[in-house]
């Protein structure tokens, strides 16, 4: 599983096109690069609530200069940064974080809430919220992508960056999941290089949060979502999210830790 200049990375650049017991353990296991399941969730449901989440009254900027003008409801354990008082507020606001996203799709099953079902039936050892300090987690996290203005530069995201419990200890991976709700006529595709990050530019991470595209050459993957879809990958691994054109991008996520077969998988936001 070895990458550009040594790096770790995916050992092929396949596309599992179904939601499965095998497909998440190869995903797990760095075997392909992503989980491609076309109309994952209900697309009447998600054009719907689409609307929803762009006018939430809760709806804020990601708190980093790599989203651009990125929108997200709810605060993320990325938001806290180590800060205790953020972290405080973080673990306070979770359960009614959650029961807040399961209320705007009644009568429907929320989106991560049926990606929930799936990861406890599907898992070997099933799937739990993820705990941290003995607290529980906020999951169900959106993002909207702004027409003409929103992007993610290449990056990666690890828990390890966000949090020092001792829950996350033998932590082999961390996966996330996206459920698109809408997606623009053009642009919002999302890129993949199947490795993590240099040295050098974990180091120009923390810094600026985002790499240049060009310095990182061109994606190993690039996929294009439709409404209702869901993409899963490694978030250990660089990706990056294009501009939004003439729409809004608006979908579901969820970041899914593996410790091996043998444990329960760990979700949050």
């Amino acid at each position: 599983m070895s990458g550009v200049g040594g790096c770790i990375g995916s050992q092929t650049n396949d596309v599992a096109s179904e939601l499965t017991t095998d497909s998440l353990l190869q995903l797990a296991a760095r075997e392909i690069a992503a989980i491609h399941v076309r109309g994952y969730y209900s697309l009447d449901a998600a054009e719907s609530f689409a609307l929803r989440v762009i006018e939430h009254p809760d709806l804020e900027n990601y708190d980093t200069e790599r989203s651009g003008a990125v929108g997200r409801v709810h605060l993320p354990l990325f938001d806290t940064r180590r800060n205790p008082e953020l972290a405080r507020r973080y673990h306070d606001e979770a359960i009614t974080s959650v029961r807040d996203v399961r209320s705007m799709f009644h009568p429907y099953l929320a989106p991560v809430d049926q990606l929930r079902l799936d990861l406890e039936e599907l898992w070997p050892a099933g799937a739990n919220l993820m705990r941290l300090h003995g607290r529980p987690c906020f999951v169900g996290a959106f993002r909207v992508f702004q027409p003409d203005s929103s992007e993610f530069a290449p990056h990666n995201d690890a828990i390890e960056q966000e949090t020092d419990a001792s829950e996350i200890v033998g932590i082999e991976n961390q996966l996330v999941a996206n459920i698109y709700l809408k997606v623009p006529p053009r642009g919002g595709c999302l890129q993949l290089w199947t490795r993590e990050p240099s040295v050098d530019e974990l180091e120009i991470l923390v810094e600026t949060s985002g790499l240049n595209r060009n310095a990182v050459g061109s994606p190993d993957v690039e996929l294009v979502p439709g409404a209702g879809d869901l993409i899963m990958f490694s978030s250990r691994m660089l990706h990056a999210v294009t501009v939004a054109e003439d729409g809004h991008r608006v979908g579901a996520a969820a970041f899914i830790a593996t410790k091996g077969h043998q444990n329960p998988l760990s979700y949050w936001s």
